[in-house]
């Protein structure tokens, strides 16, 4: 079996996240696709909303979308997870599929940087989602493990979980950024205000 792997904080999960999952999935004709939602990210202060309220959205954003699921394996933990122990933990659990780790094309650019990212492609191919604008072409690490990565061309999709926590807090509206179940439990929680 061919799993993609969409790691974030989803907070909230939007439909860029959606997008750059389904591009992936059809890019490397993935049988599917785990979201992967980090309870206290590696790289953040903290997420803004409770990883309880965080998974209860990526729940109601994929619940249509058969090649969609989500992995529990960091929103299990007490402390932050790297990308490497995630995928180590995967791979004990699936040691006859193929793992394919999803990045946008920023994360792509820095991917080198991360912590152990030789640890990472040992057990799993980089599908890169490439979007106009970013240059990864410099990445010494890319060029020198570029049989890790799988290039693919991603239209850009100018949705930002960022933005949208902005907007909330600005009292502006962000139905159309998100799958209608998460606004409306956006809206009922009173979240991102």
């Amino acid at each position: 079996m061919k799993i993609g792997i969409l790691g974030g904080t989803f907070d909230p999960v939007h439909w860029g996240h959606l997008f750059l999952a389904e591009v992936a999935r059809e890019a490397v004709n993935l049988d599917i696709v785990y979201f992967l939602p980090a309870k206290i990210p590696p790289h953040k202060k903290k997420a803004h909303a409770m990883a309880e309220d965080r998974l209860a959205m990526l729940e109601m954003a994929i619940a249509e979308n058969p090649h969609f699921a989500i992995a529990f394996w960091d929103l299990n933990r007490e402390t932050p997870a790297y990308t490497y122990q995630t995928i180590n933990e995967i791979k004990k659990c699936f040691p006859e599929d193929e793992l394919y780790f999803i990045v946008g094309g920023d994360s792509l650019r820095d991917f080198g940087t991360w912590v152990n990212p030789e640890e990472i492609i040992k057990h799993c191919q980089i599908v890169g989602l490439n979007r106009p604008g970013v240059d990864f072409s410099e990445s010494e690490f890319i060029k020198k493990h570029q049989d890790s990565f799988i290039i693919a061309d991603c239209p850009p999709i100018g949705i930002s979980s960022t933005d949208i926590r902005q907007r909330i807090a600005s009292g502006l509206d962000v139905r159309y950024y998100l799958h209608p179940a998460v606004y409306d439990y956006i809206s009922l929680f009173k979240l991102y205000k």
